[in-house]
């Protein structure tokens, strides 16, 4: 259960497509995060439509440009690709990726409370997410499986010294920001002298190679998850946490119901439905399937499916 003593808000950062897409569903994001409101934050076709959906002692809606004006990144996004981009316009798209990542970080300047937390509008919690230690009270940091080198190369030119800290990486679905700390992070960043530039985000895409700036070159988890642990040791506490990353591939948001979730919930703590996912015709009936359901569990489920994959990324269990 979520500490009635503690406060903040989760920002939902998302595109109206990607909320339209799982709209259904976005019902288990406050019914399930209890520690404050849910923020989500986008254009204003997105505010359209949480206005319709959620009421406002729920959830608030912020216009992504009140935070960081779209066109200023992407105007800095043109000029670093100007040397490959062979006057070709650059789509807008390839800024997106970056700019959500800096809106989940610049949030620490307007955030009133100790803490924030960012969740992705594509996941749908499976059960209640408790993000404090019961008997320490620590936050936790939850970790996954995954490894991008560039997220490091670029982490070791804006924050020197700073580097890969744990084998396992802090890139899951969500994070738990402390805004004091994310605040000194960016002015770390923002006082860099070797780096052209006044603010962090013009910072951070200066000096990625424009070659690799279309190559996801930059993570805000890994960034951040690496400086606290090594500047603030032992502030945070490290938690295995799984999530049905391809759960697309397997249930239609459409109509997965709440069986399946209390189902999926005995071993992840969400389900995600990333773009272009679509269950195929031999998965159907699979893993909604109650007479399977009552017969395996989720992860053994999984862990079939898994076998059977030859590529794309797979949850592994600790134990």
């Amino acid at each position: 259960m979520a500490n009635p003593d503690i406060h903040f808000n989760t920002l939902v950062v998302t595109t109206p497509s990607d909320y339209i897409r799982v709209r259904g569903l976005l019902h288990r994001i406050p019914e399930n995060i209890k520690y404050g409101k849910i923020i989500f934050i986008g254009n204003d076709e997105v505010g359209k439509l949480t206005s319709e959906d959620f009421e406002p002692s729920v959830c608030e809606y912020i216009n992504e440009n009140d935070i960081l004006p779209f066109d200023s990144v992407h105007e800095l996004m043109k000029e670093r690709l100007i040397p490959i981009a062979n006057g070709h316009e650059i789509p807008r798209k390839s800024t997106g990726w970056y700019y959500q990542q800096f809106i989940k970080m610049i949030y620490s300047s307007i955030c009133e409370d100790e803490w924030y937390m960012t969740w992705d509008g594509d996941t749908i919690p499976c059960k209640n997410i408790p993000m404090f230690h019961e008997e320490t009270s620590l936050p936790y940091f939850d970790y996954k499986t995954e490894h991008h080198t560039l997220y490091f190369d670029t982490l070791k030119k804006i924050l020197p010294g700073i580097n890969k800290i744990i084998s396992n990486s802090f890139i899951s679905e969500h994070m738990l920001f402390n805004k004091k700390y994310m605040s000194e992070m960016l002015s770390k960043i923002e006082t860099n002298e070797n780096i052209p530039g006044n603010l962090f985000w013009e910072k951070i895409l200066n000096v990625i190679e424009p070659e690799h700036i279309q190559e996801a070159a930059f993570s805000e988890f890994e960034s951040y998850g690496s400086y606290v642990s090594i500047c603030h040791t032992g502030s945070y506490r490290l938690r295995e946490w799984h999530s049905f990353r391809y759960g697309g591939l397997y249930f239609d948001p459409e109509t997965i119901t709440n069986d399946d979730f209390n189902w999926l919930s005995k071993d992840f703590f969400a389900i995600s439905f990333e773009k272009q996912q679509s269950v195929r015709d031999d998965l159907k009936n699979l893993f909604n399937n109650k007479d399977y359901q009552k017969k395996l569990s989720a992860r053994k489920m999984l862990e079939i499916a898994q076998d059977a994959a030859t590529d794309g990324y797979k949850e592994v269990w600790s134990n």
